[in-house]
């Protein structure tokens, strides 16, 4: 423990320390995770500490002094603790009632002292990115083109999605520093190559990334580009979602805007490959609207007729309906699963982001809890949507 305290006090006080996570904690404690990262006020330098409880956040500031307490107080509360300084990062593991610290060397980091609101992005505006600057998002002294700024934005709010689920895989020991991943309907592939570059460059980890889609002329250009940038170990391949083979297991799968039940398919191919995550943004939920349409008259019709009565709000009701569909249907195949906004509104009217990742300790009681929602919804809705047909197979029994 004494170690442990030494590394925050030494990072404290030689202005190094970046950020620390205290995560995965023992049973009965309070919070669940608490993040902490220096910052500025009115010329102090203070440790804010940012304590999850729940679905609820709570932040305190405290000097170096208060944090080694609060510090010392929360060690044993929780299995690990990652810090992160200028040029290392900290794995502290809780093993045979003792510690182990693994150390790794890390690209350099910035240090921000920001109180304020301003965006931190993982790859950082004025600093030069190889792979931005070749898909024309940024010039060659690293500023940010004007009109791909939401480009730059939608990268930048999608590594974060990946930095997290890298850390809760880490955390319940689904992965370690390998990890497979596959971006289906990959497109120009400006997602993939931030992967890529951040999980190889920034993180250190061992990685295979494949990127998928139907269009050959553009799977031969994000080739060319990955051997321009001598990206070894990401490659990219033309095809289709339902026949893809290249892996027999992956870690991660990631897709973007597959359209309609183009979305279900990469489901339904994340559990072939046992994915432990599954992260998709849907696109074009189209399905749904049209069995409405055609259905007699069922509940959903006689109870949200100021819905159904107009064509707009239809649509949009269907495409709620549908990812809300998809999100309890993964928790039915042992996912927990969050449903979040992907980027804002004003770049992209496709914004909703569905995550999914492998729930080790799924209870029997939530699982029928889950049913009766899932059968109860599905009776509602008064259609025989394709992902019910695609995974109910795969529902846990």
């Amino acid at each position: 423990m004494k170690k442990i305290l030494d590394i925050f006090e030494i990072n404290f006080n030689k202005n190094s320390f970046v950020k620390a996570v205290f995560s995965n904690p023992y049973s009965g404690v309070s919070y669940k995770k608490i993040n902490l990262k220096p910052i500025k006020m009115k010329n102090e330098i203070l440790i804010q500490f940012e304590l999850f409880n729940e679905n609820k956040a709570f932040h305190q500031n405290k000097t170096f002094e208060q944090a080694l307490i609060f510090i010392e107080e929360i060690i044993l509360n929780f299995k690990q603790i990652l810090v992160i300084n200028l040029t290392e990062e900290l794995q502290v593991l809780k093993k045979n009632g003792g510690f182990s610290i693994k150390r790794r060397v890390i690209e350099e980091q910035k240090l921000s002292l920001s109180h304020n609101k301003i965006k931190n992005y993982i790859l950082e505006e004025n600093k030069a990115v190889p792979f931005l600057i070749e898909l024309g998002v940024m010039t060659s002294d690293g500023k940010v083109i004007k009109d791909k700024y939401s480009k730059f934005k939608q990268i930048n709010k999608y590594l974060e999605f990946i930095e997290h689920t890298i850390q809760e895989l880490q955390d319940k020991k689904m992965i370690g520093d390998t990890v497979k991943v596959v971006d289906f309907g990959c497109g120009k592939s400006y997602l993939t190559f931030a992967l890529y570059h951040y999980l190889k460059n920034i993180k250190k980890l061992k990685i295979e990334v494949v990127g998928l889609d139907l269009k050959k002329d553009v799977i031969e250009y994000c080739n060319k580009i990955a051997t321009k940038l001598n990206f070894t170990g990401l490659n990219f391949s033309q095809g289709n979602i339902k026949d893809f083979s290249l892996f027999d297991s992956v870690d991660i799968i990631f897709s973007l805007h597959a359209c309609n039940i183009a979305t279900d398919y990469t489901i339904l191919k994340g559990l072939e490959l046992k994915a432990k995550a599954i992260l998709i943004v849907p696109c074009c939920q189209s399905e749904i609207n049209q069995k409405i349409i055609k259905s007699g008259a069922t509940q959903l019709k006689q109870e949200l007729s100021p819905f159904i009565n107009h064509g707009v709000l239809q649509e949009r009701f269907s495409s709620l309906a549908t990812d809300a569909l998809r999100a309890i249907a993964l928790e039915l195949c042992g996912f927990n699963t969050k449903v979040m906004e992907f980027i804002d509104m004003e770049h992209t009217p496709k914004n909703i982001l569905i995550k999914a990742v492998k729930d080790l300790n799924i209870s029997e009681i939530k699982l029928e809890k889950k049913r009766g929602e899932y059968e109860r919804y599905l009776n509602f809705l008064g259609v025989n949507p394709i992902i019910d047909t695609l995974l109910r197979g795969y529902f846990k029994k």
